[in-house]
Formats: structure tokens, sequence, C-alpha cells
């Protein structure tokens, strides 16, 4: 048997393009955690089921989840990801978060149109002090 290849918290950073100090504060708040560190240089290491569980949390932010909607959910999906109450509990955080973009699109398709109309009443004017 090989041993679990363990990745040094600059590969993790390089491999998703984010800071160690986005990684370390992701430890710090209890959504990662280093499975080792050499004793002589304090250096972290990470196991390729952390690599995995980076992977989720970055996406969950890129979906516009909150870090404590995040750790839930990949704690969820990681105790038993085909439980039937796991899976129902991601699904309300899945309808949550589609109800609060359907509000934010109805709010800018407001403002759109008000700046439209603003817009329209500014060249109306322009037009008229010819």
């Amino acid at each position: 048997m090989t041993a679990e290849r363990l990745y040094s918290i600059s590969e993790l950073a390089s491999m998703f393009d984010i800071s160690s100090r986005t990684i370390r504060y992701y430890e710090e708040v209890g959504l990662l955690s280093s499975e080792s560190r050499d004793s002589n240089t304090q250096q972290r290491y990470y196991t390729n089921a952390e690599r995995r569980r980076l992977k989720l949390i970055l996406r969950g932010k890129k979906l516009g989840f909150s870090l404590q909607e995040i750790k839930e959910m990949v704690d969820l999906y990681e105790s038993n990801p085909e439980g039937e109450e796991e899976v129902r509990r991601i699904v309300q955080y899945a309808d949550r978060k589609l109800q609060e973009i359907e509000e934010q699109i109805s709010q800018l398709e407001m403002l759109k149109d008000e700046i439209l109309a603003h817009k329209e009443k500014f060249l109306q004017r322009k037009g008229e002090g010819k």
C-alpha cells in the first residue's frame, strides 16, 4: 500500500489560485485541517481528502454561500453523501440561495428600468435644448 499524497499549503494555493492566507483562514475557522506538520519547519500538509474539501469550499464561495453554510453542507455531504436527511438539508440551502438570486435579479431589473427611464429623460432634455 502506498502512502497518501500530501500537499503543502503553497501547492494547494497554487493549484486553486488562492493565497496561503486563505487556506490558513479556512483552517482557523474549522473548514479545513492540516494532517501533519514538519516539526522543524512547522510546514502544514493536507491530504487528498482536504484538497477535495477545499475544492468544495471554493465552489460554494463561487456560488455565493456563506462560510457557515458551506461548512454545514460539506460536513453533511462528507458524513453521509447518500443520506436522505443530508440531501434534504443541502437542497434546502440550494432553494434558499436560488430565492435570494431571484430577488436580486428582480431588484437589478427594477434598477435597470429606472436607469433607462432617467437616461431617456436626459436624452429628451438634450434634444429640447438644441
